[in-house]
């Protein structure tokens, strides 16, 4: 009969556990509540930096719009970024808010205080003419073709109005759909006035002029 070294006692994990000797398997519950204290669930611990990062990139919404007025303010002409500069150091305000302030009161002036159709005028020459005497100045002929043709479209739209007014002036929104077609013609990112060229005065119109002219 072999008799042991190490006394033994009877312990919760099982009886006559070595005193003095470290378990080897020590049982699963254990097991687990170390695993759980040690590493917290995958959702938690993968989701919490998450939300963290996800709410500090949202403390900022206007960061965004800053940018936007930021990127648009480079492309003004120097005199008039030099008198927002000179008007951002007089109020202490950013020229952003600035910018923005006065766009959004000119926007409600004009919308809201001025005749419908000195409204459309006001669209449809403001920013085609500072684009057609920029393309003038920096003697660049690739938009040539699709800013004659806007003009083209804006001065039909004009002698056609007051019939058009008449007709179709009962629909809903109407007044605002010719602003939204005045916009898509000559917004540089639709460009709708170089689609119109392309679609149609290139295959229809271009070959009745040069029919009566050869005529």
């Amino acid at each position: 009969m072999d008799i042991e070294s190490e006394p033994r006692r009877f312990t919760k994990e099982g009886p006559f556990q070595p005193i003095g000797r470290r378990a080897r398997n020590p049982p699963k519950k254990s097991r687990d509540r170390a695993a759980v204290a040690r590493d917290p669930p995958d959702g938690e611990s993968a989701t919490r930096p998450r939300d963290r990062t996800h709410t500090r990139a949202n403390t900022h919404p206007n960061a965004a719009i800053k940018g936007k007025i930021d990127e648009v303010l480079v492309k003004l002409p120097e005199p008039a970024r030099k008198k927002l500069e000179e008007i951002e150091k007089t109020t202490g305000q950013p020229k952003s808010l600035l910018a923005g302030g006065g766009a959004l009161f000119g926007l409600f002036l004009v919308f809201f205080l001025c005749p419908p159709q000195l409204v459309f005028s006001a669209v449809g020459v403001g920013y085609p003419t500072y684009a057609s005497l920029k393309m003038l100045a920096e003697d660049k002929t690739e938009d040539a073709a699709m800013w004659i043709t806007y003009w083209c479209l804006f001065s039909l739209l004009k002698v056609v109005m007051n019939p058009l007014d008449f007709i179709l002036g009962f629909l809903p929104f109407y007044f605002y759909l010719k602003l939204v077609l005045l916009v898509w013609l000559f917004s540089p990112t639709t460009k709708g006035a170089g689609v119109v060229y392309e679609k149609v005065v290139k295959p229809f119109v271009f070959p009745l002029l040069v029919g009566s002219k050869s005529d």
